[in-house]
């Protein structure tokens, strides 16, 4: 007997028989194809799909099922190993299972095509597209699937059945599972197939797939109800919201205490069931990775590579409206994983990695957002193959290319037939995927971040919204707009008369505990020729982009429904939507990432831009002349601002190279002359400060001029000759020399030095407390200022440790891949010529000889910026430079044998 041919009591009977099987045949399916299969958990579940099988009559069925269910317990009494031909045997068997459930299972047939009749929901819009989306997406996996009506008449289709013929070839449960995704899709029939299945089969209703393979735990009584459902009941909650706002605002303060009381009362209930709505929409991501295993064991077939997917964060819960979308990008990513990122075994092995690679799908929650990382140790990209394509195509002059950062360039690989694949195949190649990634992200007002290493491999960041729905948003007003900002980028409120606005490097900024953030008219940034106010600062923070945002007037915090605009999303991509507020105004939801980051121009992105991420070995340099009329640069994460008039107050007998010093802001900043230090006469009138920050203290350098900013790369820095990097007193002013390209000479000073000959530091004694544990162990330390090998040392010498030195970042790598004996703990400075710390970590880590080897980063660049840097190359501590005391700690407790080597990195102090 077959599945269709059964005489049911009762549809809920079948529907039963159907979702216990479905879960069972999921089970089998994410079992085997685990690293170490849970046999016990196989065998119950072969053995509960036959004899259920078995009570309704289907012979085949139990037949299969008592095959495999044999072969499971002969692995099981130690006969047989759950070898590569019995993980064949249990998916084959689910698949053979899965077609019955589907009423396709294969049969002889002349006929090429199997028809699957489509019912849609009557009360749902746009059904037209809704069919085009099924045969697209049926049509992608199994090409030649044909459609009825045809496709080219499906945008103003209003009817409710269509019809998909698909090649026989096509396996039923794969067209099942890629309509699954379908929204509004009440039913689908296998009405004629090649074994002849009758015109009036058997709907078969969708049913879930995720199951746990350990075991069957009881099930909660629940109710099925679909998504379109769910997104009514929220937009009356919505509505029920707004009418209560609009009574509050009609009553406003004339209500007595019992009206009060009944709209308190109405509000807190709404909003207690508006939550409960909104958690019924939202799902595990768990039910969304099941699918992939099974998609990458197939692609590794495909493929003829060994690959095996590690998910991790499956519990981190999703809006279904964001995961029913999300579903197609991961599968090009994991597409393109499997295809262009993993090796062949033979060039793995040549590589020195192990012959099975690994893609790994990982997902967690923080800030109102989902993360989702897909990433593999394949080859990683290569860039070079990249920039000559951006110059083929004219999208980057050869010098643009050349000095192009890794994320400038990975923005290329998102345009439509963009691929650096060098051969077409079956799933991936022809430069079609990452763009329909790109162009779901933007519509849901998400984003992605590529990182690659070549040989080391590639990952895609996506950070997605968790819900689209409801919004806590603060309601402001900016000129003659109502806008809301998602409470969530919301840091602080500062009534902008008290903030402290001041100019840097030509950007209104406000002074923060790392660096000046800029301030900007949100009303301006709308419309250049708005009137406005700006009463109130809005400092804001949303990943990297942070800005304070100049608003007329603050309304307070509200819950408020977010309906989204799609016709305006190309024109104004910083919309996220509209929302209705109480008092019947219309509010411009707004996503601050895209709003504020595009109006800026490259010199104002200096904190956002992210080619200064860890591991680039790339900075920003700010360019100045003095009176000699050349060009000298300082990193620009050292200079806090720009200061155009000061007045400087004299002090006698200080050391020749000190002006004296200005106040600023209610703290006393010290002006040191460069002008002196380096032989060159004094600045004129028009000399501006540039203002800097060493080692948790502010500096003040007269300059001549500030030039402009500049993007440079470390391995660009070339040494001065000694003869030309010597004084008098024999101590070095420079740290190195860049030729720009564009601006010629650069010569990079070192400021510590000469702060150092001006007002010596004062280091307290580090305790030697710690004794045999750690006593003759070796550091390497690599910093390109001798002050501060000088100091590090020193402040080492205490515990016992033997010290070697190094010039720059380069040249202890040189010694890393020549010596036979390695340290115990590399100490490394943030800033080197040559190779920066961040990406001398990032080698490091990714060496087999010293991935294990701790690594202490040090620096006097403060902020928690450098901290977070410090956690995406691995490093296991950064600490500032000039602290001995916390320096000798940090390496005492790395050395230590019960410390923990991989712990969090801590905070700069």
């Amino acid at each position: 007997m077959r599945f269709s041919e059964i005489q049911w009591d009762s549809p809920e009977e079948r529907d039963l028989f159907m979702q216990e099987a479905t879960e069972l045949l999921a089970s089998l399916e994410e079992g085997a194809l685990m690293a170490s299969p849970p046999l016990d958990a196989l065998f119950r579940a072969a053995h509960t799909l036959k004899g259920s099988g078995g009570m309704v009559g289907l012979t085949d069925w139990v037949t299969a099922a008592h095959d495999l269910e044999d072969a499971l317990d002969k692995v099981r009494q130690g006969a047989r190993q759950f070898d590569e031909d019995l993980q064949k045997e249990t998916l084959h068997t689910v698949d053979v299972l899965r077609a019955e459930l589907a009423g396709a299972a294969p049969m002889s047939s002349g006929d090429e095509t199997v028809v699957w009749e489509l019912t849609w929901d009557k009360n749902a819009p746009m059904l037209g597209v809704r069919a085009y989306q099924a045969w697209q997406s049926v049509s992608a996996a199994f090409p030649g699937t044909q459609s009825d009506p045809p496709e080219a008449e499906l945008s103003g289709w209003t009817g409710t059945t269509s019809r998909l013929r698909v090649p026989k070839s096509a396996e039923a449960s794969k067209v099942r599972a890629l309509l699954a995704e379908i929204d509004n899709l009440v039913s689908v029939d296998v009405v004629r197939g090649p074994e002849g299945a009758s015109e009036d089969a058997k709907a078969v209703p969708a049913v879930s797939t995720s199951a746990p393979v350990t075991g069957s735990a009881p099930r909660e009584g629940t109710i099925r109800i679909g998504a379109a459902s769910l997104e009514r009941i929220l937009e009356g909650l919505g509505e029920l919201l707004l009418d209560q706002g609009q009574l509050e605002h009609h009553f406003g303060g004339s209500a007595d205490q019992a009206t009060r009381s009944v709209l308190d009362h109405m509000r807190r209930r709404a909003l207690d069931l508006q939550d409960l709505t909104l958690r019924a929409r939202m799902l595990p991501l768990d039910t969304l990775f099941r699918q992939y295993p099974r998609a990458i064991h197939d692609m590794a077939k495909q493929l003829d590579k060994k690959i095996r997917l590690e998910t991790q964060g499956g519990e981190t819960e999703l809006d279904r409206l964001v995961m029913d979308r999300l579903h197609e990008p991961l599968l090009h990513l994991l597409r393109n994983a499997c295809d262009h990122g993993i090796e062949s075994g033979e060039v793995r092995v040549a590589h020195g990695k192990p012959e099975m690679g690994t893609v790994r799908l990982a997902a967690y929650a923080a800030q109102g957002h989902v993360h989702v990382r897909v990433e593999d140790d394949g080859g990683g990209i290569e860039w070079d193959r990249l920039r000559e394509k951006a110059v083929r195509q004219g999208w980057m002059s050869a010098e643009e290319a050349l000095h192009a950062s890794t994320d400038r360039l990975s923005e290329l690989l998102f345009r439509p037939g963009v691929s650096t694949a060098e051969k077409v195949t079956d799933l991936s190649g022809r430069g079609v995927g990452l763009d329909v990634v790109k162009a779901f992200l933007d519509e849901i007002h998400g984003t992605i971040t590529v990182e690659s290493d070549l040989h080391k491999g590639t990952a895609f960041h996506l950070e997605l919204p968790m819900t689209m729905a409801i919004m806590t948003a603060l309601i402001v007003d900016a000129g003659p707009w109502t806008i809301g900002l998602p409470i969530l980028t919301v840091e602080r409120i500062d009534v902008a008369q008290q903030a402290g606005i001041s100019t840097v490097l030509g950007q209104t900024a406000v002074p923060d505990d790392d660096a000046p953030i800029p301030v900007y008219s949100l009303a301006q940034l709308l419309d250049p020729t708005a009137a406005h106010e700006d009463t109130y600062l809005i400092r804001v923070k949303d990943g990297r982009t942070q800005a304070a945002l100049a608003v007329d007037e603050v309304r307070g915090q509200q819950e408020v429904v977010v309906k989204p605009v799609a016709t305006l999303a190309s024109v104004t991509p910083w919309l996220s939507g509209v929302a209705l507020l109480g008092d019947g105004r219309l509010a411009l939801m707004i996503d601050v990432r895209r709003l504020v980051p595009s109006t800026r121009t490259d010199r104002e992105r200096v904190h956002d831009d992210g080619i200064l991420r860890a591991g680039s070995n790339q900075m920003e340099l700010l360019v100045f002349q003095l009176s000699d009329g050349q060009r000298y640069g300082i990193n620009v994460y050292k200079t806090r601002e720009v200061l155009r008039a000061a007045e400087v107050t004299r002090v006698p007998e200080q050391h020749g190279w000190l002006y004296g010093f200005l106040r600023l802001r209610g703290q006393t900043v010290p002006v040191v002359s460069l002008h002196r230090a380096l032989g060159l006469p004094e600045p004129g009138p028009d000399a501006v400060m540039l203002m800097t920050e060493f080692n948790q203290s502010v500096q003040a350098f007269p300059v001549d001029m500030v030039d402009r900013m500049v993007r440079v790369s470390w391995d660009r820095v070339e040494p001065l000759p000694p003869v030309l990097d010597t004084a008098v007193s024999g101590r070095r002013r420079f740290t190195g020399l860049i030729d720009h390209p564009e601006l010629g000479p650069i010569q990079l000073i070192d400021f510590e030095q000469i702060l150092e000959q001006v007002a010596p530091p004062e280091y307290p004694p580090v305790k030697a407390d710690i004794h045999s544990p750690i006593t003759g162990k070796t550091v390497w330390l690599a910093d390109d200022s001798r002050v501060a090998l000088n100091q590090v040392e020193k402040a080492l010498h205490p515990l016992g440790l033997q010290v070697r030195t190094f010039a720059d970042g380069e040249a202890l790598w040189e010694a890393v891949e020549k010596a036979e004996s390695l340290p115990a703990l590399f100490v490394l400075d943030v800033e080197m010529p040559r190779l920066d710390g961040y990406t001398l970590t990032q080698r490091l880590k990714h060496e087999a000889r010293t991935h294990e080897i701790p690594i202490l980063l040090h620096t006097s660049l403060s902020g928690h910026w450098h901290a977070d840097r410090a956690q995406q190359v691995e490093a296991d501590a950064i600490v500032t430079k000039f602290d001995p005391a916390m320096l000798a700690r940090t390496v005492a407790g790395l050395l230590l044998p019960v410390s923990a080597h991989h712990e969090s990195v801590p905070a700069l102090s």
